[in-house]
């Protein structure tokens, strides 16, 4: 198990591209932002709840792991935690290739092509250290002949600090069922959204039309999240008494990609040709007090 290391003045950084690309470690002037991975092993599908790690081709889940694209239904394998459907795409799973790494800089990518996405596809992530901002890049690009749905995103574990508080804005909400699919229901209001790091009962929400923006507060502190299309989805989860809070920036709603055609502008569908890419940007920045 090999650490990719980028370091600054106010960034520390370590990726673990073997285990899924993800960043294990991420701190601002020492703090963590992100809950530690300090786990020995990497299993693929009861992956560590720490760090970031890449959302692609999709996020979330597919409702009974059956996918319908150009008059097809294709069968996905579940996932075994969230039965009869999968979870979260399959590039957070696979060992990724550092294609770049300096100091303040590192590009990974990753290519497949299996049972877990009926086209071969690529991933890549790019990792930049600039000053008091961390400057992420993601990208899909479909390797096939034929089009395909396509969503991304991260998956981070804030760690949960004393005094610490989260701020977005959503111009629509959705309602959930007990296996945190969407049930269609969707209240289109914009609303401030003000999570306490001292929640005391589980946290499981889905919004639209974000504004791209997430500040999260410390003592020591204030990180800011800027991104803009195709992440205008995010999803706030935290189960009862876990010691983290997951705020993930995403291209679509789950089970996006199975909608009518009539809702996909609105769930954040995506549809890529032979070739094609979809890409985002991320900028965290950090402000001490």
């Amino acid at each position: 198990m090999k650490r990719v290391e980028l370091k600054n003045k106010t960034w520390s950084l370590a990726l673990i591209p073997e285990w899924g690309g993800r960043v294990a470690l991420l701190q601002a002037t020492g703090l963590d932002i992100v809950t530690p991975i300090t786990s020995e092993s990497f299993d693929p599908v009861a992956w560590p709840k720490g760090g970031i790690y890449p959302l692609m081709p999709y996020s979330n889940r597919i409702r009974d792991s059956r996918l319908a694209h150009g008059g097809i239904t294709h069968a996905l394998p579940p996932h075994p935690a969230v039965l009869p459907h999968t979870l979260h795409g399959v590039s957070q799973t696979l060992p990724w290739l550092v294609v770049n790494h300096s100091e303040r800089n590192a590009t990974l990518t990753c290519n497949y092509d299996g049972e877990h996405w009926p086209w071969p596809v690529r991933f890549e992530q790019q990792f930049t250290l600039n000053d008091d901002q961390l400057h992420i890049e993601i990208a899909v690009t479909n390797l096939g002949n034929s089009s395909m749905p396509a969503g991304l995103g991260l998956h981070p574990y804030m760690q949960r600090h004393a005094g610490m508080h989260m701020e977005l804005n959503l111009g629509r909400s959705w309602e959930i069922d007990e296996a945190y699919l969407p049930t269609g229901v969707a209240h289109s209001r914009y609303q401030s959204v003000v999570i306490s790091e001292d929640i005391e009962e589980k946290l499981a929400l889905y919004g639209s039309d974000w504004d791209g923006q997430l500040k999260v507060s410390y003592p020591e502190g204030q990180l800011t999240l800027q991104t803009q299309a195709p992440l205008t989805h995010f999803v706030a989860f935290a189960p009862l008494g876990a010691p983290y809070v997951c705020l993930e920036p995403v291209s679509h709603l789950a089970d996006a990609f199975n909608s009518p055609l009539s809702e996909w502008a609105a769930q954040g569908t995506q549809v890529l040709g032979p070739g094609e890419t979809l890409a985002a940007t991320l900028n965290f920045t950090w402000r001490p007090n």
